[in-house]
């Protein structure tokens, strides 16, 4: 899909880039899904291949070795999952912050993550919000506003001459017509 084909559908260029936008909010959040899934794909291949490893071990084991190995490894599976989904939250929380921070039209998300106190704010695995963030950007935004996109319209630009003529004016010729008391050109 392109901008071109959008227009030729008979919408405004205008319309065209709130389609892209919000498409791309959806292609985020199918990525941060497949990165979800990928990291929960490799943490099961790990699991498994320890268990298949630790299950051909157990059958040279006598009982009683057998009962102590099969609570050390449900240990070492209970830690791996708390690992596991330790990570997982880690990686939600990084999603979701490069989504608020996209949101919040930073031009450098990687500047304005290193202003934030990440120890204040809390992840909501309900919605996947940040909690805390929303006050910590309007902090950062009103004391570093060059690191968000501004909505303000620029300034008008003015520009004085034409035709190849210096925007300074000639300074040697206005000192001139000041010393003698004559009019300014318009």
């Amino acid at each position: 899909m392109k901008t071109e084909d959008l227009i030729a559908l008979g919408l405004t260029q205008e319309i065209a880039d709130k389609v892209f936008a919000l498409h791309g909010k959806d292609i985020e959040t199918h990525k941060a899904n497949v990165t979800t899934l990928q990291t929960e794909l490799d943490t099961a291949k790990t699991q498994l291949t320890e268990a298949g490893t630790t299950i051909e071990s157990f059958k040279a084991m006598k009982p009683d070795e057998l009962k102590a190995a099969a609570d050390d490894y449900k240990a070492k599976f209970e830690q791996a999952t708390t690992e596991a989904q330790k990570q997982m939250t880690a990686l939600k929380f990084d999603h979701a912050l490069e989504s608020a921070l996209a949101s919040a039209k930073a031009k450098n998300p990687k500047a304005v993550s290193a202003l934030l106190s990440k120890d204040a704010l809390k992840f909501n695995e309900a919605d996947g919000s940040i909690i805390g963030l929303k006050e910590q950007l309007e902090a950062i935004q009103k004391d570093n506003d060059y690191l968000f996109v501004s909505d303000a319209p620029p300034p008008p630009v003015i520009v004085k001459g034409g035709n190849s003529q210096s925007v300074l004016g000639n300074t040697f010729a206005d000192a001139a017509r000041r010393g003698a008391k004559l009019p300014e050109p318009k």
